[in-house]
């Protein structure tokens, strides 16, 4: 089927049609600079945004300068229509991992205590076992440290 160009107030009102009719088919929107080749360099250019669903396919070009006031009801028209399918977050579940990661984190970093006691003789092997963890944590921070940061902040 032949792409349909429309004006920005009617391409808005289709996709808007699109999101009512339809809450299993996918939509397919599309959006990148808009260049003709016997056009003059100018300041700005147009915006082409298509849009796909099923077989209907239409388009528009926004202007520069009617840019800004497009995409603010473009967006407001894009998050009424997605969210209410979209999936919450299991919020619950993500503070319980980042307090683990923190946890260990933290039991990473505090050293195992030594005592001078149990070096020969009773106590040993209590020691032994101590100093293998003690050396198992500064391998661990040497992995650690070696591996780049993920701020996801």
């Amino acid at each position: 089927m032949p792409r349909e160009t429309l004006t920005p107030q009617e391409f808005r009102s289709r996709l808007e049609e699109c999101f009512t009719s339809s809450s299993t088919e996918t939509i397919w929107l599309t959006h990148k600079r808009y260049i003709f080749d016997s056009m003059d360099q100018e300041e700005g250019h147009e915006v082409l945004l298509r849009c796909t669903h099923g077989q209907t396919k239409f388009s528009t070009r926004i202007p520069p300068s009617s840019l800004l006031s497009f995409l603010s009801t473009y967006s407001s028209l894009l998050k009424s229509s997605m969210a209410p399918r979209m999936r919450k977050r299991d919020k619950k579940r993500e503070k319980a991992r980042a307090e683990a990661t923190t946890k260990k984190r933290r039991e990473t970093y505090t050293d195992v205590i030594l005592t001078s006691e149990g070096k020969r003789g009773k106590g040993r092997r209590q020691r032994q076992r101590k100093v293998l963890a003690q050396k198992k944590k500064e391998a661990e921070r040497e992995r650690l440290e070696s591996l780049p940061s993920k701020d996801h902040s």
